[in-house]
């Protein structure tokens, strides 16, 4: 739960597969994944380990431009669910990836960890593509494209490093590896009161330097009750930080059953480097829309459709009146 609150601040997350809220509808998690798989950023530490149904390792996929590409041919828009595997199909290969997560706000006690995720690749007798893509919360199962189908039948066509194991890799990192934290989601769970349960507990805090490490050109759009009046515009890494620290996400409350807004208060756009291309380009992450209803604020998050195939992602948070009127000194 604590990465879906935060998934408005952490958007492109690196990780092979989604790490996501719950949501097990196999498309929209690989769909949504395309804009998470792994990041640009040359630096990234991850690789990925193919290997055969017999278990023999083929080869490691280490580096970054290669495994962007990786993603690219896997033509995941394409990609139809399945509610489960069929009985007549053969694996073929396991691609195994691994991530270090060092976005401070997934960090747990402060420690950088490892997430790993498996992608199977089957073939049907019909000769039908289909993988099976999971984690330790997730789970996906799609018959993809004969594109993308030839693709991964064919590692060898990859740009693989046979000259070290995932073992030495993973020991050179020397780091544990991610665990979901099963307090929090049972505590939520366990909750009479949806409404009132907290997605994160704990005290946030960004700084410059970690913001920069998800997108090194940020900037944060102040508009009234439209987007025709731009009020203010922040740019500098360090204001957005400390704007961001304020907003004290820790008191937010998810509002499933949030009502329509009454009265628009301003509407917040967050911009960064898109990680679906190497262009330099500031595109639009995310809207957030303050209003007030019957004496509450709520704030109704928009994703833009471009990050999902079932078009605009939209979650609702009531927050306080103090956090309300931290948002609109920045209109001032």
């Amino acid at each position: 739960m604590k990465k879906c609150i935060m998934l408005v601040f952490i958007l492109t997350v690196g990780m092979f597969s989604l790490v996501g809220c719950g949501d097990k509808t196999a498309k929209s998690n690989v769909s949504d994944a395309d804009g998470a798989y792994f990041s640009n950023n040359e630096e990234k530490k991850q690789f990925t380990e193919i290997i055969t149904a017999s278990g023999e390792t083929i080869g490691i996929i280490d580096n970054n431009k290669e495994i962007e590409r990786f993603v690219k041919q896997l033509d995941i828009e394409s990609w139809n669910d399945m509610e489960q595997l069929p009985e007549d199909i053969d694996l073929v290969y396991s691609y195994i990836s691994y991530e270090v997560i060092d976005e401070p706000i997934f960090l747990q006690d402060g420690k950088q960890l490892v997430n790993k995720s498996t992608l199977e690749f089957y073939i049907s007798q019909k000769g039908e593509y289909i993988i099976r893509d999971y984690n330790q919360e997730i789970e996906a199962i799609a018959r993809i494209s004969e594109k993308a189908g030839q693709f991964l039948n064919a590692p060898e066509d990859l740009d693989l490093n046979k000259n070290i194991t995932a073992k030495d890799i993973l020991d050179g990192w020397g780091l544990d590896f991610y665990v979901p934290n099963s307090d929090i989601e049972s505590d939520i769970e366990k909750t009479d009161d949806i409404e009132n349960a907290r997605y994160y507990i704990g005290e946030t805090s960004f700084t410059e330097e970690e913001l920069r490490k998800t997108s090194k050109e940020q900037k944060i759009q102040f508009y009234g009750a439209d987007k025709n009046t731009l009020l203010n515009e922040i740019d500098d890494i360090s204001e957005i930080a400390q704007y961001l620290n304020g907003l004290a996400l820790d008191q937010w409350e998810y509002a499933d059953d949030a009502p329509n807004p009454e009265e628009v208060e301003c509407q917040i756009v967050r911009f960064m480097l898109s990680r679906h291309s190497n262009e330099k380009e500031l595109k639009e992450m995310d809207t957030q829309i303050l209003y007030k209803s019957d004496g509450n604020y709520y704030i109704e998050e928009i994703i833009p459709g471009e990050y999902s195939d079932r078009g605009d992602s939209i979650t609702h948070y009531q927050v306080s009146e103090e956090i309300a009127k931290y948002i609109l000194s920045y209109l001032e």
